[in-house]
């Protein structure tokens, strides 16, 4: 049946209107501007400044340009003016877009197009109705096919089991999304005179909003057979072949790969889309005919295009000699994968034969496809290749050199000032996939920046608004040049992107990354991508020579300084050594120099601003721990964070895991995850701190967190020894010039002797914890106090290897003492080596009694009941009563206390677990439990009163440590 080809026109128009943008990008017109209805590009026609003059009202199609005076009445007609074709052409040209059949033409060219001209209008559509199900208004030709629904949703009526003219099919393949769900099938038909023929079938929705199946395949990009298979099996490489049939023998011939295949033949590769096998490993196995070298070419040509890692093409002469012996010469025409399974060849025997010659995967290397391709471009064997539309770089910038409809080289177009494209960069999980640039901003300075590939999809406006702001300049009008320039460089360099600092585990051993350089060999390139963050503070300035000589010795006699460095030097170490994230809290007041133990700090990092301050958000400490995991995280001025939250932050930082969070499309974030050792500084601690919001701190808490007395106790501050200053403000004054001017050399300098001895340096942190631990603790130590003397330990370990490296210059052992002398500080504070949280439930006991012992408890000598004048007591949490001579106190006379089950479970023990309590209480000698049964609560007949339980607390509590 053959459609007038008005009505063919009006059809083409009509789908362009409705897919509004897709048909603007196509036409070369995204990024214009909207003013209600009318969309306002710039007019790629002319000279074209300002968006206004050129005006397409996106309802009806009707455009017009006032400047010259160009106008139509749909888009087919724009489409002619800016294509330089008439109209029947211009539609045709939608039409292959689209995947709109074209009508069969008749002897002469239609009356409609006759003289119609370039520009001028074809009949106006009407706009199909808006909403989410509307679809073009078309006539009820079998043409009117409407568009694929994909996936295929689950309520759909089934698929035919027949073709209304070829029959049931011979064999049908599934299409499917990566989530396995159905797109469409693709059916092969024997026919009666021995061929095949290939239909495709696909859920449609009609213009008239009726679904149904037909026989049509998908419109370009068009998806790969076997997305499903290649979703399990990320780390796989692929195997391309020609055909659904070629690919499934070819899954079975090469179990280790997943083969893949494109759609609708050799001939429409170049309609397919190949980016979900970008950073893949990718293997061809065309048919052995010209028709599969011209499909490899173009595979290959695409694959480099969204950046496959290597594109490799398989050799198959390893399928010259057949399974039983017999030779040949060359491969039949057209054998393919599945010709190889019938000739008998099984897995086992490929896998022998690939190993056999050693490079069965032979690179197809960009030259090679290149010169295939101009080959098949020319007029015949040997003549010369036609011109192709490139970029070239040079010192002034970027260029396109286009061609015309001869195939001549146009003038070139400049794009922009020289913009390198040196590797292909992408995260530790093979996501994340961008292009590493370089260029020169305006004033000449390098800039190196990472591309996202998903900033080269849209109109480029972002990735505009980012290059601009980075410096690079830009012709007007460029935005689409510049995108094809950075989406179709293929360079050949790969690296690795990470947004954490720190350890990173590379394809043959460990690196750790910093914002400017990394350190060990991984086998490949590994860079940090701070992601828009500000500048890094890793910086330098002077030598490791100076700054030993001007910080690093002066430090030398103060275990607070001494401390402070080896710290700094410890939290690269927790990896080797397996250990927990952690912190430690200097205490004191403002005008003891804390501040400049944690500049000293500082200092084998960088500056001054590698210090930072407690107060952000969350998001923003979990940006700074993620820029500073396995480094030293510097926080002053505890009392700047928001007192309600401290506790759960500073956990937080210690925990070294930050809040899970959703996405705005759903799912969930990406949890943020480090490692680090962090020193803090404060008037007050962190208990104190948390007190102000009415907090209480718990035992976890204080652990992950060792608070330290600032004051070393010596009437000079946090210092000890001031080398020949006459006080301690004048050896301050010095020591702050000195790190204003060496800093930043002695955290790289470590870390490259690190690399070199990860597997030695294990065992040495090992034994220095065990060392530490029987120096400063007794047998009877807690737990928890040994978990902080391993931290401390640490440290100490971190000084000496530091030490050891020619870093620091300081004498063996100094860094050791200092951390015991930091760690005896510790203990005092906390009050010695026992359980923390034990001393926590007894101390809140011990306070609740001295708090209500007279106030809320009821005399049990002077009962309301039998003495009128006996205070009476509001809010009674028990009783009271006196005990002659129970107790080692000065007065014989002492109380001991009943406390009622629920003022003892939500009062006395709040926030602990009352029966461990209790449980204390009774095992320490404080609590009297029931003799027979050993009930925690004995019975009582309090006087006016029935029998009850109480918890019985006996006057040796006030006795506790």
């Amino acid at each position: 049946m053959t459609v007038p080809a008005n009505s063919w026109i009006a059809r083409v128009a009509s789908v362009a209107l409705d897919r509004f943008d897709d048909t603007m990008a196509f036409l070369g017109l995204a990024g214009g501007k909207w003013q209600a209805r009318e969309y306002l590009p710039l007019n790629p026609k002319r000279s074209d400044h300002a968006a206004g003059s050129f005006s397409i009202n996106a309802e009806t199609g009707a455009w017009g340009d006032f400047a010259t005076g160009e106008r139509g009445r749909d888009l087919v007609s724009l489409a002619a003016y800016l294509l330089d074709e008439k109209n029947g052409e211009a539609a045709r040209s939608l039409a292959d877009h689209f995947a709109i059949a074209v009508p069969a033409r008749k002897a002469g060219p239609p009356a409609s197009e006759r003289g119609a001209g370039k520009g001028k209008a074809s009949p106006a559509p009407k706009k199909s109705p808006s909403g989410p199900d509307s679809r073009p208004a078309t006539s009820a030709s079998e043409n009117s096919a409407g568009e694929a629904i994909m996936p295929v949703p689950d309520d759909a009526p089934p698929p035919p089991k027949a073709h209304p003219k070829l029959r049931a099919p011979a064999r049908q393949w599934e299409y499917r999304d990566a989530a396995g769900r159905l797109l469409f099938l693709v059916c092969r038909f024997d026919l009666a005179d021995g061929g095949k023929e290939i239909r495709p079938l696909s859920l449609r929705r009609l213009p008239s909003g009726k679904v149904e199946w037909r026989w049509l395949g998908a419109a370009p990009p068009r998806p790969l057979y076997g997305l499903d298979r290649l979703a399990a099996r990320p780390a796989d490489p692929a195997m391309i072949c020609e055909g659904e049939k070629a690919a499934d023998a070819a899954a079975a011939l090469f179990p280790d790969h997943v083969a893949v295949t494109s759609p609708n033949g050799a001939k429409a590769a170049d309609k397919a889309d190949w980016l979900p096998l970008a950073g893949r490993r990718c293997v061809l196995f065309p048919d052995a005919d010209e028709a599969g070298d011209g499909y490899a070419v173009e595979v290959c040509t695409r694959l480099h295009q969204v950046g496959a890692a290597e594109v490799l093409r398989l050799d198959t002469s390893i399928f010259l000699a057949l399974p039983d012996g017999t030779a040949r010469e060359r491969l039949p025409e057209g054998w393919d994968a599945a010709d190889a399974v019938v000739d008998g060849f099984m897995p086992e025997l490929v896998a022998a034969r690939v190993a056999e010659i050693g490079d069965a995967f032979k690179p197809m290397a960009d030259d090679q496809h290149q010169a295939a391709t101009n080959k098949s471009d020319g007029d015949a064997e040997g003549a010369p290749a036609t011109a192709r539309p490139h970029f070239d770089v040079d010192g002034r910038g970027v260029w396109f050199v286009g061609t015309d409809k001869e195939g001549n080289q146009t003038r070139p177009q400049w794009i922009c000032t020289p913009l390198e494209i040196l590797a292909r960069v992408r995260d530790p999980s093979n996501r994340g996939w961008g292009k590493l640039v370089e260029f020169a901003d305006p004033d000449g300075v390098a800039h190196r920046e990472i591309i996202a590939d998903e900033l080269l999809s849209g109109d480029g406006a972002e990735l505009e608004r980012k290059l601009r702001g980075w410096g690079l300049q830009i012709a007007p009008k460029r935005r689409n040049s510049l995108l094809e320039y950075l989406i179709t460089s293929r360079p050949k360099q790969r690296a690795r992107v990470t947004g954490r600092t720190g350890w990173h585990e590379g394809e043959s051993g460990m690196v750790f990354v910093l914002p400017e350089r990394s350190f060990g060999d991984a086998g490949e390139v590994w860079l940090f991508d701070d992601a828009g963050q500000p500048t890094s503070s890793f910086k330098q300035r002077g030598t490791i020579e100076e700054w030993r000589r001007e910080v690093a010795t002066r430090c030398v006699g103060n275990s607070r300084l001494v401390f402070a460095v080896s710290l700094a030097f410890a939290s690269p170490l927790l990896h080797v050594a397996e250990m927990e994230s952690g912190g430690f809290h200097m205490i004191s007041n403002s005008s003891n120099g804390k501040t400049t133990v944690m500049r000293v700090a500082a200092s084998v990092c960088g500056g001054h601003d590698y210090m930072q301050r407690w107060r952000a958000t969350d998001n923003g400490l979990e940006a700074l721990a993620m820029q500073h995991c396995d480094a030293p995280l510097l926080l002053d001025e505890l009392a700047q964070l928001d007192p309600r939250a401290a506790g759960e932050v500073a956990y937080m930082l210690a925990n070294g895991a930050g809040k899970a969070r959703a996405q705005r499309a759903g799912g969930m974030r990406d949890t943020a995850r480090w490692r680090l050792l962090f020193l803090s500084a404060g008037e007050i601690g962190l208990a104190q701190h948390m007190a102000e919001a009415g907090k209480q701190t718990k035992a976890g808490q204080e652990i992950r967190i060792a608070e330290i007395q600032a004051d070393a106790g010596v009437g000079l501050g946090v210092f000890e020894e001031i080398h020949g200053e006459a006080n301690g403000a004048d050896f301050a004054r010095v020591l702050d010039r000195a790190l204003r001017q060496y800093y930043g050399t002695a955290f790289p300098a470590f870390l490259d002797a690190l690399v070199r001895q990860q597997g030695e340096i294990a065992d040495t942190l090992r034994e220095a914890r065990k060392v530490f631990a029987r120096r400063y603790l007794t047998e009877d130590a807690s737990g928890q106090a040994r978990r902080v003397a391993d931290r401390f330990a640490l440290v100490g370990a971190a000084g000496e290897l530091a030490t050891r490296m020619g870093i620091t210059g300081w004498q063996g052992g100094a860094a050791i003492l200092a951390a015991g002398a930091c760690f005896a500080a510790w203990l005092s504070q906390r009050g010695g080596e026992g359980n923390q949280e034990e001393r926590a439930m007894l101390a809140q006991v011990r306070g609740f009694l001295e708090r209500h012992g007279e106030g809320r408890f009821t005399d049990w000598g002077r009962p309301v009941a039998k003495d009128d004048h006996a205070p009476r007591v509001q809010n009674r949490a028990g009783w009271r009563r006196r005990v002659e001579g129970e107790s080692t106190l000065p007065d014989e006379a002492t109380t001991e206390y009943l406390i009622y089950p629920t003022v003892f479970k939500e009062e006395v023990c709040k926030g602990f677990n009352a029966s461990a309590v209790a449980k204390l209480l009774a095992a320490r000698g404080y609590l009297k439990t029931e003799p027979s049964g050993g009930k925690l609560a004995p019975k009582f007949k309090p006087p006016g009163e029935s029998h009850q339980r109480m918890y019985h607390v006996l006057p040796s509590i006030f006795e506790a440590e």
